[in-house]
């Protein structure tokens, strides 16, 4: 079990979900929520300079008997997010990779929700529908207090990634297949001109193979001897 983990994060590989942190000569993958991952972006090279310290949820995941299953860490910066998020992740079909995305409000308007029975402020949370708030008021309520008193007021996950630490995303993509940091910014500033709706790096990734599929197809073929 691996509760606590403090190393140097590689900024330049800190994804919308995941980052990594090299401890000594290992570097591990650590799950984090949207908003952990942008604040974290968003620090001063001064602060780059310090080990940070995540709390921990190692699991296990895939189905029992139903092939692959891998080892993973979710991180928080905080203890009491950490003990929020395993609180809200034992709700019946509230995975941790829904959980991660749709803790958009902040902890404690969240808890005092659960605490009031407040389905339809649960339900404007990403990826939680009806049934799912229902379940979550009725495992969680009455064990929501101490989180409800929290001064928590950022929450774990953003809605929407801003269009610079998409490009930022993107960019470090195109640098692990082997482009150049000049070549990746060119390819990322055309595209994003062409296509202003993007919203995702798989989306981008896309563009990009569909564009150099057309670059192949326009090419003169060459002459047989």
């Amino acid at each position: 079990m691996i509760s606590e983990i403090t190393g140097e994060v590689l900024y330049d590989r800190i994804r919308r979900h995941s980052l990594l942190l090299r401890v000594d000569s290992v570097c591990y993958e650590v799950l984090v929520p949207s908003g952990i991952a942008s604040r974290l972006r968003a620090s001063g090279e001064n602060e780059r300079k310090n080990p940070v310290t995540f709390y921990t949820i190692y699991y296990i995941d895939g189905a029992v008997g139903g092939g692959h299953l891998t080892p993973k860490l979710v991180g928080f910066l905080d203890p009491l997010d950490r003990e929020f998020f395993e609180a809200f992740t034992t709700v019946p079909g509230v995975g941790f990779t829904r959980a991660l995305k749709c803790l958009v409000r902040p902890m404690s308007e969240i808890a005092l929700a659960i605490e009031r029975g407040d389905r339809a402020f649960l339900e404007e949370l990403p990826f939680v529908g009806a049934k799912t708030a229902e379940r979550i008021v009725t495992e969680l309520r009455g064990k929501m207090t101490k989180f409800a008193l929290a001064r928590s007021v950022e929450p774990l996950s953003v809605e929407k990634e801003s269009v610079a630490e998409l490009k930022e995303e993107v960019l470090a993509v195109l640098e692990q297949l082997q482009y150049s940091r000049a070549e990746g910014r060119r390819i990322v500033e055309e595209i994003f001109a062409r296509h202003k709706g993007i919203r995702s790096t798989e989306e981008f990734l896309r563009l990009v193979f569909e564009k150099r599929q057309e670059r192949s197809a326009d090419a003169p073929a060459e002459a047989k001897p």
